[in-house]
């Protein structure tokens, strides 16, 4: 355990920590918008969906500028902007019942929030770990991520019993990112390698760099696979607590305890085995990602309550790897002077199809019903199972011995 401390950087550490304290805010808050949206506001599930769904595509071309400044600028200043633009939705949500406004900050949000918080995240972390142990920091980022998510929801829902308007836990979600925020600001250092620097050059210059990006045809086949399990993990917190309220009752409460449980799970086995798989085959390693994305999500639909925390295990299975192997890809192909740039687009493509999932997972639970809509996402992870291993795997071209920073090779070569 010692060595496993000792073989990352204190930064790193500092990031893991500061992530947990963001996802405790994030998580208190973001489970319940579609519930406080379709049961306080009385908002259609089609209109739930279209906001949610929406406000997130409204927020990509702003990922582009993201990554882009994440290389100019550096990655703390886009860690700092995600930690206000949260902190921004969730104290409003709790202050304002106007559609017009909340649908403001959900688009203010989706451009400046958490899509930055992944893009300057994700850069940091190929900054300080050696390719070697990516994937180890990156499923170690998810272990806070997921330890926020047990406790955020719990607190929640503790807020939510003694407040049904929703209010105090929203305010308090603020106030937690507002945290999150000062961490940054006094603790972090930048990260930025030289070489980004030194190749960013102007904003204008630094977009540029994209061309570049859309031209490694490995990278653009990969993301274009990974939006078939993303479709669903769009719709685990948006979608998922309206069904299962519709076909079993399952009130704001117990959803809380559903999360904890997924996030329980998530928590604990989330190093274990990437450590386990980490020198597998990546694609296969997302093939499974995908399927177990899928059927589990899907299966929800179909195992009644309480039994229905057996398809979230399977869930939470496939989303342990899904996250951290999909960045461990991108990290891999991203060459040091352009790895916000890389980073943005994957979080693009990240975004995107998780967007997916509120935008139609919405519209075909009205036109498809309940275990229809549920139906598609299981065929949706099967189908990414399919195609992930007819993707050539990243590993065996990978530069193993890159330093963090430094200037490596492509860990992938385009064909």
């Amino acid at each position: 355990a010692r060595h496993a401390v000792t073989a990352f950087p204190r930064q790193f550490w500092l990031l893991v920590a500061g992530t947990a304290l963001y996802l405790v805010g994030v998580q208190m808050a973001y489970p319940f918008e579609s519930i406080y949206l379709n049961r306080r506001l009385g908002v259609p599930m089609t209109t739930v969906g279209l906001m949610l769904g929406l406000s997130l595509l409204a927020g990509l071309p702003f990922q582009v500028v993201g990554g882009a400044l994440a290389d100019r600028l550096g990655r703390r200043p886009v860690l700092a902007l995600a930690a206000l633009a949260s902190a921004a939705l969730y104290a409003g949500l709790g202050l304002t019942g106007d559609l017009r406004l909340i649908v403001a900050l959900l688009v203010f949000e989706a451009a400046f929030g958490w899509a930055q918080y992944l893009i300057g995240s994700n850069a940091m972390i190929a900054d300080l770990v050696p390719l070697a142990r990516r994937a180890e920091a990156f499923s170690l980022t998810r272990v806070a991520l997921n330890a926020g998510t047990i406790v955020g929801p719990l607190l929640a829902g503790w807020l939510i019993s003694r407040d049904p308007t929703f209010r105090l836990p929203f305010v308090t979600a603020g106030a937690v990112c507002l945290g999150f925020f000062a961490v940054i600001v006094t603790l972090f250092r930048e990260t930025r390698p030289p070489a980004a620097a030194t190749a960013a050059g102007g904003l204008v210059s630094s977009l540029r760099g994209y061309a570049e990006v859309l031209r490694d045809r490995r990278f653009v086949l990969f993301s274009l696979v990974a939006l078939l399990p993303l479709y669903g993990f769009g719709q685990v917190w948006v979608t998922t607590p309206i069904v299962l309220e519709h076909l079993f009752a399952v009130d704001a409460r117990h959803w809380g305890y559903l999360v904890t449980f997924y996030a329980a799970c998530t928590t604990l086995l989330q190093f274990p085995v990437v450590r386990l798989v980490r020198r597998r085959d990546h694609s296969r390693l997302m093939a499974a990602a995908s399927l177990g994305t899928g059927l589990g999500l899907g299966g929800a639909a179909f195992v009644p309550w309480p039994w229905t925390v057996l398809p979230f295990l399977v869930l939470s299975l496939g989303l342990i790897l899904l996250v951290p192997i999909a960045s461990t890809i991108v990290a891999e192909l991203a060459p040091a002077a352009l790895r916000g740039r890389y980073m943005g687009a994957w979080t693009l493509v990240y975004m995107g199809g998780y967007a997916l999932g509120p935008l139609l997972g919405g519209w075909a639970m009205d036109g498809l019903g309940d275990r229809g809509a549920f139906a598609v996402v299981a065929a949706a992870g099967l189908a990414g199972a399919l195609l992930f291993p007819t993707l050539k795997p990243c590993r065996d071209d990978a530069a193993v011995g890159d330093a963090p920073g430094g200037e490596d090779e492509r860990a992938l070569r385009q064909p």
